[in-house]
Order: structure tokens, then sequence, then C-alpha cells
């Protein structure tokens, strides 16, 4: 009894499928070996301030972007926006939103409502903690 003949499309997947297993397989490999081993390293960045169309007009959304730069993952990474005006010693509008995680080099992005629209050179973004998974 012989073996069947295998034809030029078998070869084709198994070649292109063995491949595919090895080229994952490195890459797993490599990103093992070299990965970073600094913490989280969080920066925040904020959009343009808009207003909804189906919105009382004096609410603003307020778009938030955490990037997280180092080698492990955050979790519930808090964030707090606040609206400083120069002059004025009153405090401005504060919001917090928090992240559930933000993995290693990846970013999250949210959005924050305000009450009066504040210029992008009044917003403050700072990370308030977070905590490590």
């Amino acid at each position: 009894m012989t073996a069947p003949h295998k034809n030029w499309l078998e070869w084709t997947v198994f070649t292109a499928g063995l491949l595919l297993l090895i080229a994952t397989t490195g890459y797993l490999g490599f990103q093992a070996l070299v990965h970073d081993r600094r913490p989280a390293t969080l920066r925040v960045t904020l959009g343009e301030p808009w207003t909804p169309d189906d919105a009382d007009p004096a609410r603003v959304v307020v778009p938030v972007t955490v990037h997280n730069d180092g080698g492990y993952t955050a979790a519930e990474v808090k964030v707090e926006v606040a609206v400083v005006r120069a002059g004025i010693d009153l405090p401005g509008e504060r919001r917090e939103l928090t992240f559930t995680f933000v993995p290693r080099m990846s970013s999250r992005a949210g959005a924050l409502t305000f009450e009066h629209r504040p210029a992008p050179d009044e917003l403050r973004a700072q990370v308030l903690g977070y905590l490590e998974p």
C-alpha cells in the first residue's frame, strides 16, 4: 500500500502554515527576551473641546487620551483634567476619568464634559495614579 500523493496546493498550504507558525513563535520569543522592564510611563494628551449638536450648548466635551510608553500595563489609571484660568484665584472646573487598563506601548481614549468652554491653554491634565496588575 502506498501513501497518497500530495498535490501542489496541499504543499503550499502546509508551507504557509509552517512559516506562519515559525514567524509567530520567533516574534513572541524575541518580545519575551527584549521586554522593556521599565514601569508604566503614562502621559495624557487632550483633544480640541467641542459641543455636541444635540446637547445643551453650555456642555463641552474634551477628548482625553492616555499613552503608556513604559514596559508594563497600568490598571485603574485615574486622570484629572482641570480648567486653570490665569489671574483668577478661584478654582476652575475639575473632572476625573478612570481607565480600566492601559497596556504597555499603547493608548486608551475617553472624554470628559465641562459646563463652560475652556480655552485649550486653560486645560491642565495629570495622571493621579494607577495600579500594577
